[in-house]
């Protein structure tokens, strides 16, 4: 059996937080869940971590435990790596000025940026976006649709302006750079409209005759 389930988040998964770096997961990310207890993982902190970061979990990683017949020996006899009591090993090397980790992926980027380029989490501290927005791709197509439809041709407008509103719906949920919500609900809205009124004045055309 497979101890991990490789996915999308949808809806039921969307929000719930990672049992490895706790950050919510966003719709439409890579998510991994785990097949012994269901807990849910950002995909790259699965692979990071090695297994479920879940205490206890049967596809936690096992620790590392080196055997002494297998470990190698420095100078003077004591075995390769081995450290008196007391003994603080050498911190890594320091971020370059202007530098930070991720708080999700752990990759160094730019300080003060809203999101992150390998993983577009929100790296601010209070986890809310704060960064420039624009509205996403079909937010506005998705009005101009409706309200063209509302004129000529809404039999067919109609649809396009609720199929890119949804679009808009979609690329909003799935990254905090993105605005334009308003414009598209009522794109949506007059695009239902468009449809509706279209049907009764094809049924009054036809029942005239």
């Amino acid at each position: 059996m497979e101890a991990v389930r490789n996915l999308k988040v949808n809806l039921k998964l969307e929000g719930k937080p990672c049992r490895a770096c706790q950050v919510p997961l966003k719709l439409a990310e890579d998510a991994s869940v785990c097949t012994s207890c269901e807990g849910e993982h950002h995909t790259h902190c699965w692979e990071s971590k090695g297994g479920c970061a879940t205490p206890g979990c049967v596809n936690a990683p096992l620790k590392r435990l080196d055997a002494p017949a297998q470990q190698g020996y420095a100078p003077g006899g004591l075995p390769a790596g081995y450290a008196p009591a007391g003994f603080a090993p050498a911190p890594g090397p320091a971020l370059a000025a202007g530098m930070m980790h991720c708080p999700s992926c752990r990759n160094v980027i730019t300080m003060g940026s809203p999101l992150c380029p390998f993983c577009n989490a929100i790296t601010s501290p209070d986890g809310i976006y704060h960064g420039p927005k624009v509205n996403a791709p079909g937010a506005v197509q998705s009005l101009v649709y409706g309200i063209i439809g509302l004129f000529i041709c809404g039999i067919i407008a109609g649809p396009v302006a609720i199929s890119k509103s949804n679009q808009a719906k979609r690329e909003i949920a799935s990254n905090p750079m993105y605005t334009g919500e308003g414009l598209a609900t009522a794109g949506m809205i007059i695009g239902i409209l468009d449809i509706i009124a279209w049907a009764i004045i094809v049924m009054m055309r036809m029942s005239a005759h």
